[in-house]
């Protein structure tokens, strides 16, 4: 009982930083983030960080595997969700549209990183595409019960028409990251959603 009661606040301040962490890398990209900036925002001394999460690549390792299990979770709930699903898909672009409108979106950590790293890092490369496998086989997934709804044709290529919105869909971010405007980025959920039905 007692080793419990010393284990859940460790856990959760381990967690809380590893959140901070990802926060920053996901704004600032990995070789622009330095170690003191990630110490400053877990709010942990350098011997702490390194004590419990390992270097700076290592730190950005569990960064990306904790983005995976909350952002693309979080992807993955939304279609899902009871009701229509190429609601849920729509619902889905269109959210990814709409981070445009603060001027400040930071895109998809994922792709970032398979941008910036992943050509040179097999560690990051393999984490980027678990998490465009995740993305594909939620839509494919939401497609597949569009079939059985009614909503789509029997005939529809779910695999392929997976692929392209799980395409669609990062291109969105980077568009979101460039600041497109809501019109521009609008067009491509409307052609894309179209390219559907």
């Amino acid at each position: 009982m007692n080793t419990a009661m010393v284990g859940r606040p460790k856990e959760f301040e381990v967690q809380g930083a590893l959140e901070r962490a990802m926060e920053v890398f996901w704004t600032h990209g990995y070789e622009a983030t330095s170690v003191q900036d990630l110490v400053d925002a877990m709010g942990i001394s350098r011997g702490s960080m390194y004590d419990t999460f390992g270097d700076k690549h290592a730190l950005f390792s569990a960064a990306i595997e904790h983005y995976e299990c909350t952002v693309t979770c979080g992807f993955e709930k939304i279609l899902a969700a009871p009701g229509s699903p190429l609601a849920a898909i729509r619902r889905c672009l269109g959210m990814l549209a709409g981070q445009s409108r603060t001027g400040q979106c930071r895109g998809c950590m994922a792709t970032s990183a398979a941008v910036e790293l992943s050509q040179h890092d097999p560690q990051v490369c393999a984490a980027v595409k678990r998490i465009l496998r995740r993305i594909e086989n939620a839509f494919h997934g939401a497609l597949e019960r569009a079939v059985k709804a009614g909503e789509l044709d029997k005939r529809a290529d779910t695999r392929s028409q997976a692929r392209f919105l799980t395409g669609t869909a990062q291109g969105l971010s980077v568009m979101a990251k460039a600041s497109a405007s809501r019109a521009t980025m609008r067009d491509i959920v409307e052609v894309a959603y179209g390219a559907l039905t």
